[in-house]
């Protein structure tokens, strides 16, 4: 049988999701109407307004079936579509807003003492449009503020027809601010966004003073002005509406995210006392998934705060989990091979639980189960089918659905790169002797066995993308699990060496200078008790005098070579010369 040449269709294409774009579209072209409609110069010709309507409507329906077909990330629920309208008439209110403005300046400086003629497109470098597409990369992503920026500009182009420059001003600047909002790490990324935004407003706003030939200075001013308070608006809108949206909408950016990374959250506190071998995993595979995010262009940050919750249900029975022993007493073995399973499965609906009873963003509640797939637990499994062929022969058949867990299996490239990194680390600490040569070789065994398993065949993972996870991980395991040199014994201090040795000089000396003393006091007493001595035991004491003698002269000849043989600079130092 051939396989099917024609690809997969994607799943944003049902005809429910035609039928969202058609609200999105037909929403948007309505309300553009109504509120930008009046500025126009048409002398309120119904014709008109029917025809910029279906203009629109049909702008806007093409352009979000061609990025369902075209745009990866672009998969839009009905709730990021109406995220995505609200935003887009939010900024068709604003562009309402500061054209009001606008003419509220002029007709005020034209009836004035100052009695200036401005046109409104002056201001028009003043009003932010790219504040939406700052919201949309922060909440939903690259390409729904792609959307939103081509969107804007279709529509405000059209209901803007005597400011041509307009189309591309919108247009670059919205990307603008999609580009540089793409690694949101800080608070600071949005100052960062508005200060790009309004440099490059900045050449548009002088093309414009060229091409409209200025009379006077303030139509040179006022757009050179504008560029730069369009950007530092910007900043302001963005950074203030991102938290409401991320709240009444249920999304997590990456700035909750990265105030949940700093493991002040009350679970991985719990975790880190109630279950700590399972905290210290969790830290490990949230350094391997961190790196090898930013390998294949995942979400880094996702990738490793998923990495630090995902087995937080272990916390209900951890003394069942292997890196909880610590050496103790094995739990599992006074179990049947089908309630070990048991155990083992509960800890994803245990954590799931725990989620949700903290509220943790859907993102990371959903790598939970998914993490694991639809695996099967291979230890326990096997030991039930060893058992069942003891018990009932070699045909004896074991339910492989006691022994897997429930999945799904992974959505998202970040869910894949955790299920790689939740085995291979558990493999890592296996390796009796981890050299660089069989971590590599272990972490591209368990690569191929789970891309065999079938697990990843719904995260859109790429076999380029395997092979740049595995040389990730390769090199975050190389440098945990690197071997140390033995050292030697701390040698000793100099000071202490030099101090020991006078001192054992001192008392040797002392030594041989008292038992010279007392051999003539010897002597002298024995002198006394008993006159008559033989001539034997004369002979004796001269030989120890003698010995005596010698020995402290080999003493001090020692102690005076000993002087000898230190620099001279010693004894200058010693004098403070």
């Amino acid at each position: 049988m051939e396989p099917d040449a024609t690809p997969p269709q994607p799943p944003g294409l049902p005809r429910l999701k035609a039928v969202h774009g058609v609200f999105f579209a037909l929403v948007c072209a309505a309300t553009a109407e109504t509120i930008l409609g009046p500025f126009m110069s048409d002398n309120g010709s119904q014709f008109a307004s029917i025809g910029r309507m279906a203009i629109v409507f049909l702008s806007l329906y093409t352009l979000h079936r061609f990025s369902l077909t075209g745009l990866r990330s672009y998969r839009p629920g009905f709730k990021d579509l109406c995220t995505l309208t609200l935003i887009l008439i939010g900024a068709i209110i604003t562009v309402w807003a500061g054209r009001i403005l606008a003419f509220s300046i002029i007709q005020y400086l034209a009836t004035s003492s100052y009695e200036l003629k401005l046109h409104p497109q002056l201001f028009d470098f003043a009003i932010p449009f790219a504040a939406g597409a700052l919201l949309l990369q922060a909440v939903l992503g690259l390409h729904y503020a792609l959307m939103y920026s081509l969107s804007l500009t279709i529509t405000v182009g059209l209901y803007s027809p005597n400011n041509p420059i307009l189309v591309p001003y919108i247009l670059a600047t919205s990307i603008m601010a999609c580009l540089n909002l793409s690694r949101f790490r800080s608070r600071s990324a949005y100052i960062k966004a508005g200060i790009n935004i309004a440099f490059i407003s900045l050449p548009f706003a002088l093309a414009y003073i060229i091409m409209s030939a200025p009379d006077n200075f303030y139509n040179i001013i006022i757009p050179i002005v504008g560029a730069f308070a369009g950007g530092i608006l910007c900043i302001f809108m963005a950074s203030g509406v991102t938290p409401i949206v991320e709240a009444l909408g249920g999304y997590v950016t990456d700035m909750r995210l990265l105030e949940m990374a700093t493991l002040d959250h009350p679970l991985l506190k719990d975790m880190s006392v109630q279950a700590p071998g399972t905290w210290n995993h969790s830290m490990v595979i949230g350094m391997m998934v961190d790196r090898a995010a930013d390998a294949i262009g995942a979400n880094a940050v996702l990738a490793r705060v998923g990495a630090y919750f995902h087995d937080i249900g272990k916390m209900k029975k951890p003394l069942y989990f292997v890196e909880n022993q610590a050496g103790g007493e094995n739990r599992h073995d006074k179990l049947s091979s089908s309630m070990s399973a048991l155990i083992i499965r509960s800890h994803v609906k245990d954590g799931l639980e725990l989620g949700k009873k903290h509220k943790l963003p859907p993102a990371i509640l959903d790598m939970i189960p998914q993490h694991h797939g639809t695996s099967t637990i291979d230890y326990f499994y096997k030991k039930a089918k060893k058992e069942a062929a003891e018990l009932e022969g070699e045909d004896a058949e074991v339910d492989v659905s006691l022994y897997s867990y429930p999945g799904p299996r992974p959505q998202t490239r970040e869910a894949g790169i955790l299920m790689l990194a939740d085995g291979i680390e558990a493999a890592a600490r296996t390796i009796s002797e981890p050299t660089p040569d069989r971590i590599q070789g272990m972490v591209q065994k368990m690569i191929n066995k789970v891309f065999a398993s079938g697990e990843l065949n719904e995260c859109e993972l790429t076999l380029k993308d395997l092979h740049l996870i595995a040389k990730s991980f390769t090199q975050v395991l190389t440098s945990i699990h690197h071997q140390r040199i033995a050292y030697a014994e701390p040698a000793e201090k100099g000071g202490e060496k030099q101090e020991g040795r006078s001192e054992s000089q001192a008392i040797k000396k002392d030594s041989t200078r008292s038992a010279s003393i007392k051999a003539p006091e010897k002597n002298k007493s024995s002198q006394a008790v008993s006159a008559p001595e033989s001539k034997k035991e004369t002979k004796d004491q001269k030989d120890e005098e003698v010995a005596d003698s010698d020995a402290s002269k080999a003493s001090d000849d020692k102690n005076q070579s000993d002087e000898d043989s230190k620099p001279a600079g010693e004894d200058l130092k010693r004098l403070g010369i």
